[in-house]
């Protein structure tokens, strides 16, 4: 027989495992890309294109992340490496919430199960409203720390002094160490439990909870989606069919656009690997603004479509869709996906470890330094 405890044991464990699953391999993939990105943006033309003043900084940041398939938790390690190389608050964020929202495979799939209404609203949210988190998080959020800044984990900051005279090689091999060791283990701490805490959620929320109370278009239903999109972890492309199933159990066409909003732009291990890492006032700036746009964007679609909305979708033509949409996602292999896992929760343990080190074990400062007076003041 099996009892309550350990049929939601069976259920948690399987759901970490399967968020794991999903976002470990973009986020090993993004730690490397990151440490590239560390290494050669604060010397290259895309700092200075990405730090123009204005929208076009903003709107080339949303282009540069709608194109790539990278879900919420992939998408982190390059945001942190964009703000520690000195690239604006805004546009990282902007970056940050338009990579998850919005891709290719996610577009050709939401006119296939959403209809074009719900699809063209969708699209014009996720392209907006990235911009709109861009210019309120660089006016009330944190400054970027510049790439020769030490960061706020006491890692050592970057010499710039000598960059020129490294070859290529040299420096890729620099950024891609800064990538998985310095920054790999933070970022995979707080991953870690973002998942546990975002499966815990998931686990004990009742499956009917969305069906019961997210139908038609109460302004109670919109925020609850709004609140639970928020917490729990669903990539862009897996998010669209649970927003078709929204629809298809009785959920307000609003309600659709906010989940798909809130549930791939934020989620528990994204804002608390972005809270720890960017800056508390941009990450709370930025959650708030978020869900209170896709709030007042659902509203309006609800005021748009209802009453008298009804999904219609053509089988045959949304068959040839869902083919296409799987053309432009990327697999990824079983052996990939699990090796990832394992290697994110050896960065997660690591990352806990330096952290227990830092507060039960502090290191004495080494007097080595002040033996050259190179180094100390008078």
């Amino acid at each position: 027989m099996i009892t309550p405890a350990h049929h939601y044991w069976t259920t948690f464990s399987s759901t970490v495992w399967s968020i794991g699953v999903e976002s470990a391999p973009w986020v090993i993939v993004s730690l490397l890309v990151g440490g590239l990105v560390h290494e050669f943006v604060a010397t290259s033309h895309l700092r200075h294109r990405l730090n123009r003043r204005g929208s076009a900084g903003l709107f080339g940041a949303v282009v540069l992340g709608a194109v790539l398939p990278i879900c919420s938790c992939g998408v982190i390690p390059l945001a942190v490496s964009l703000y520690r190389s000195g690239i604006r608050t805004g546009t990282v964020m902007a970056f940050a919430a338009a990579t998850p929202i919005i891709n290719p495979a996610a577009v050709i799939l939401a006119f296939a199960l959403l209809g074009p209404k719900i699809a063209l609203a969708y699209i014009l949210l996720g392209l907006g409203l990235p911009i709109v988190l861009g210019i309120v998080t660089e006016r009330w959020g944190d400054h970027a720390k510049s790439s020769s800044a030490t960061n706020e984990d006491d890692t050592p900051a970057r010499d710039d002094t000598h960059v020129e005279q490294l070859s290529w090689y040299k420096r890729a091999i620099r950024g891609l160490r800064w990538g998985i060791v310095d920054l790999g283990p933070n970022i995979g701490f707080y991953l870690m439990i973002g998942i546990i805490l975002a499966a815990l959620i998931m686990t004990f929320v009742p499956q009917d909870w969305m069906t019961r109370f997210l139908g038609g278009g109460s302004m109670l239903g919109l925020f609850a989606v709004a609140i639970l999109g928020a917490s729990i972890y669903v990539c862009a492309v897996a998010n669209i069919p649970l927003a078709a199933a929204l629809l298809t159990a009785g959920a307000g066409p609003g309600a659709a656009i906010v989940f798909l909003v809130t549930g791939t732009a934020t989620n528990l291990p994204e804002l608390l690997a972005l809270y720890k890492t960017i800056g508390r006032r941009t990450v709370v700036i930025y959650a708030v603004t978020l869900i209170i746009a896709s709030f007042v964007v659902g509203i309006i679609v609800n005021a748009w479509l209802l009453p008298g909305f009804v999904v219609s979708v053509d089988p045959l033509h949304s068959l040839d869709l869902v083919a296409a949409s799987a053309r432009w996602q990327p697999t990824v292999s079983t052996a990939f996906a699990a090796t990832s896992v394992y290697f994110m929760v050896l960065l997660g343990g690591l990352g806990g470890w330096q952290r227990i080190r830092q507060h039960f074990f502090p290191r004495t400062v080494s007097s080595s330094c002040c033996s050259s007076s190179s180094c100390c003041g008078d």
